[in-house]
């Protein structure tokens, strides 16, 4: 394929993240985020890198064919909270109604998880927020419409007016 013809990708195959207990991790995802356990791949030497780390790899599929994926890495420290605030750092995750919403939050009332929200984005998302065991910062979202061109103007001077602020 020519570099002319390059676009962006297709779509998420994965995103991964740490975790520093699998079982705990597995039952999140299955239980409360309602994910199918895809597979699980234990190596002792990291293919990319050739790094001699034991790791158990574990996948968590969405309704789309993507999943959510983790590594716990033999010895690895947990570092803790850095000084990024916990709300950027996020993964949000399509729902397909209001209705589906509303549904994830009483969901999660009845599973003991915290929740926030339903959060409405300038009328185009309106999104509920949770965290995993991990501390990955889940958002749930439902968008009210589709973005459009005149969104994407209205981005592109949004976007200048903040580097240009001194």
């Amino acid at each position: 394929m020519a570099t002319a013809a390059l676009r962006a990708p297709r779509s998420l195959n994965h995103i991964a993240y740490p975790t520093w207990n699998s079982q705990v991790t597995h039952d999140f995802y299955t239980e409360v985020l309602k994910c199918e356990f895809l597979t699980a791949i234990q190596l002792d030497v990291v293919p990319s890198s050739g790094a001699r780390t034991p790791y158990l790899h574990t996948f968590f599929g969405l309704s789309d064919g993507s999943a959510i994926a983790f590594f716990e890495v033999e010895g690895l420290p947990n570092p803790g909270p850095d000084a990024v605030p916990s709300w950027i750092r996020h993964i949000a995750l399509n729902v397909d109604s209001m209705e589906e919403l509303h549904a994830w939050q009483a969901h999660f009332t009845a599973k003991g998880v915290e929740s926030v929200g339903v959060v409405d984005h300038d009328g185009v998302w309106e999104s509920l927020y949770i965290f995993d065991p991990n501390g990955v910062r889940i958002e749930l979202t439902f968008q009210a419409r589709p973005l459009t061109e005149d969104d994407a103007r209205e981005g592109v001077e949004t976007l200048r007016k903040w580097n240009a602020r001194e």
